[in-house]
Parts: structure tokens; sequence; C-alpha cells
């Protein structure tokens, strides 16, 4: 009886050995394997891109790789279970110019915050929701989010009647519309000790600005 006994051991030690080595056997076939993210579903983690303005860059030294600054909210939404993906922000573009620069990336779930340069200088209103499809589409994210533009002081009215179209055009769109800029607002400005200049966030502006959107992100993704 305790030879048998022995036996099925060694039989199981023997079964549990190969499996290890099979296992090792397919990483060496493909090292990939062992460091691919699990989807987001599964491991809790969300993979997220952002395109944007002056707003969304910052002080980036290097946006697109995800070297970013103080001064972009996308540095306060990173976490371990935000990963941040790619996207295009630079200082100055307009919708038009993020849909010509924008590329596909692969994530879970895009974030725009664009428009506030289209409304300075007058850009049709419908051309900027067109940039904003075109955008949507070429990066390919299964869930866009949509933001309000943050309050602009020298033009509080017109800021509000674009947030509130675009709110419009996002719900219609099927997209995610978040006002994650709430909480840079006093009525219909910044809040004091947000801002830099009245139309750009500072660190802690950046920071409450980031904080609602990975808030949103979540949600969204669920």
């Amino acid at each position: 009886m305790r030879t048998g006994r022995l036996r099925w051991q060694i039989s199981g030690a023997v079964a549990l050995l190969a499996m290890a080595i099979f296992a090792w056997l397919a990483v060496l076939a493909d090292p990939a394997a062992a460091h691919q993210d699990a989807p987001a579903g599964h491991s809790g983690v969300i993979r997220f891109a952002a395109v944007g303005d002056s707003i969304t860059q910052g002080d980036s030294p290097d946006f697109s790789t995800g070297w970013t600054g103080g001064l972009s909210w996308v540095t306060y939404a990173k976490s371990p279970t935000l990963v941040f993906a790619g996207g295009w922000a630079l200082g100055g573009a307009k919708t038009a110019n993020m849909a010509a620069n924008v590329k596909p990336v692969t994530a879970d779930v895009l974030v725009i915050l664009a428009g506030t340069h289209d409304l300075a200088v007058g850009v049709p209103f419908g051309q900027t929701v067109a940039n904003l499809e075109r955008i949507a589409q070429t990066a390919g994210a299964p869930r866009v989010i949509v933001s309000a533009v943050p309050p602009r002081n020298g033009a509080p009215d017109a800021t509000v009647a674009f947030n509130a179209a675009l709110r419009a055009a996002v719900l219609a769109h099927g997209w995610t519309w978040t006002d994650a800029t709430a909480g840079l607002r006093e009525g219909t400005h910044y809040v004091p000790g947000l801002t830099r200049d009245g139309i750009h966030p500072n660190g802690m502006g950046a920071e409450v600005l980031g904080k609602a959107l990975a808030a949103a992100m979540r949600q969204a993704v669920g």
C-alpha cells in the first residue's frame, strides 16, 4: 500500500514538472505573452488615451510617450489602474489640428477635451463636431468621453453656450459627456487660485481636472 501511494506521489510530481516545463517553453516561444496586459474587465486596469490642446498637454516634456508635466491633467489621472496609452495634444491646437494628427491607439477609453481655441477664433460649431467625429473614429477606442471646456474669464457667456451645445452634440453621438471642469468654476469664472491666466488651469487646477476625469473614466468603463 505504501508503494502504491509513493508511485501516486511521484506521478503527481512528474505531471506538475511537465506543466511547468511546457509553460516555460511557451514563454520562450513568445516572450511578449508573459507581459501582455489583461483585459480591463478582468484586471481592473483601464487604458486611456487623451486628445486636446494646452489644457491637456500642459508643460509635458513628451506627451505622446506619457512623459507628462505638472500642468497636464493626465498626470493626475494616471494610476496603477488607469494607464495612459497615448494620444495627441498641443498648445494652441484647434480640433482640426487634433483630427489631422491623432493616430490609432490601443485603449479602453478616449478622453477628448477640446474646443477652447475653436471658440476663440470663431470656428463654426458644426465643423468642430465634424472634427470630433474624425478624432474618435481615428483613435478607435470603444468608449469616448468628451469633457466641457474650462472657463474663460474673458468670455464667460460664450463658453457656457459652447458647453451647452457641445453636451447636446456629444449625447446625440452616443458618447459620454462629463462636466469635468465643474470643480474649476465658481459661477461662470475660474475658482480663484486654480488658474494661471483665466483660461488655463494651474497645477492645482490641473489636479482637480485630472481627478474628475479619472472618476469619469472609471464610471464609463464600469
